[in-house]
């Protein structure tokens, strides 16, 4: 997802992204209201009537900018509360359908995410009270009045969808915190992704009779964001208190940079892993996996080093971090082990299976 988006800056310290998706909808909401012109309770909504087309189609644009500077501001509202506890946020990205911020934790305090989840609807109600209220103190017919009064319609529409109780959305943020008063925080966790992927298989298909695509890509990522962070969750719980130190193996099986693949291939198939750090000397350099010298065509593999095909980028993990930290980091990066190092030194590798392993015995699972 990074790869696929542009970093604008920071805001309070926080790196605020562009998804391309993004950038189609400012084209499609600059056109859409520059296209038509009607009356929303008794007033000018859309540009359409503004002479010249010029003009019209700039005023479009700025105010596709702005309604999208409305929606950074209330993500914005979310992570000031989230600052404000101790709670770090990776990133802002906006998408299509609005803006994620990217958390470090999701907090388990219902007090807390009740107030962090509420923070971004406020903030868009907040916005919308005031155009409106600018928007009547200037002329119904005037460009800057129809530009307050649609921001102030659509920022209160926005706080209101929101406000569903379609989780992960907000409201279905302020349901889970609710149910994580009466339950376990799994289990209301559960609750509220099941009635978030309810509320978005009803989305899918009001979105498939209406021919309305940007609800269905709203459904589409409604259930999927559900899922995930249903499975996040269970992750964070079960590997609560445990440290990479608890669960890697420390008898490290390293490879050298010079040895053959067709050697690498006989190592694979005899002690039966499916990666290696590369080390030369005491030094990490790079990892080693069966997708690596699968890429390359067997005839090759005899007159083929491992230093050639190994992967340099190092992500790498303490032994003191959280497990979960771990899960984290190798579904972000799509990995499926880590080096763990301390003070510079290799001191043991986790991989997905260990914490898979972690996950079924912390949850009581056979």
């Amino acid at each position: 997802m990074m790869n696929s988006s542009l970093q604008l800056g920071k805001i309070m310290g926080i790196p605020v992204q562009l998804h391309w998706s993004f950038l189609l909808v400012i084209l499609y909401i600059s056109w859409a209201f520059a296209s038509f012109s009607q009356q929303v309770l008794g007033r000018s909504y859309g540009f359409g009537e503004i002479e010249p087309a010029g003009l019209r189609w700039a005023y479009s644009l700025i105010f596709s900018l702005v309604l999208f500077t409305c929606v950074a501001l209330h993500e914005l509202g979310h992570s000031y509360i989230a600052l404000k506890n101790g709670i770090a946020i990776r990133s802002i990205t906006l998408y299509f359908f609005g803006g994620v911020s990217a958390m470090e934790e999701i907090p388990r305090n219902p007090r807390l995410e009740l107030q962090m989840a509420f923070a971004g609807p406020a903030v868009s109600g907040i916005l919308g009270l005031m155009g409106i209220l600018l928007a009547t103190l200037l002329d119904e017919g005037s460009p800057l009045g129809i530009m307050l009064w649609m921001l102030g319609l659509l920022n209160i529409i926005l706080m209101l969808f929101n406000l569903l109780p379609a989780f992960p959305m907000d409201g279905g943020r302020l349901l889970r915190a609710w149910f994580a008063t009466q339950m376990p925080y799994i289990k209301a966790t559960q609750r509220a992704a099941s009635i978030g992927k309810l509320f978005a298989i009803i989305m899918f298909v009001l979105g498939l009779f209406s021919f309305n695509f940007i609800l269905l890509f709203v459904a589409f990522f409604v259930y999927v964001g559900a899922s995930e962070e249903e499975k996040a969750t269970q992750i964070s719980v079960s590997l609560e208190g445990t440290r990479v130190m608890d669960i890697m193996s420390d008898d490290v099986h390293t490879v050298d940079p010079d040895m053959t693949l067709q050697d690498l291939k006989e190592h694979m198939f005899e002690e039966k892993h499916r990666g290696y750090p590369v080390v030369s000397g005491d030094e990490v350099i790079g990892v080693v996996t069966l997708s690596d010298l699968q890429r390359v065509p067997q005839v090759d593999h005899a007159d083929t080093r491992v230093a050639e095909v190994m992967t340099r980028k190092l992500y790498v993990i303490g032994p003191s971090e959280e497990a979960s930290a771990a899960m984290m980091m190798m579904n972000k990066m799509n990995i499926r082990r880590l080096p763990v190092m301390s003070d510079g030194r290799l001191v043991g590798i986790v991989s997905r299976e260990d914490l898979v392993r972690a996950i079924e015995l912390c949850s009581g699972q056979d």
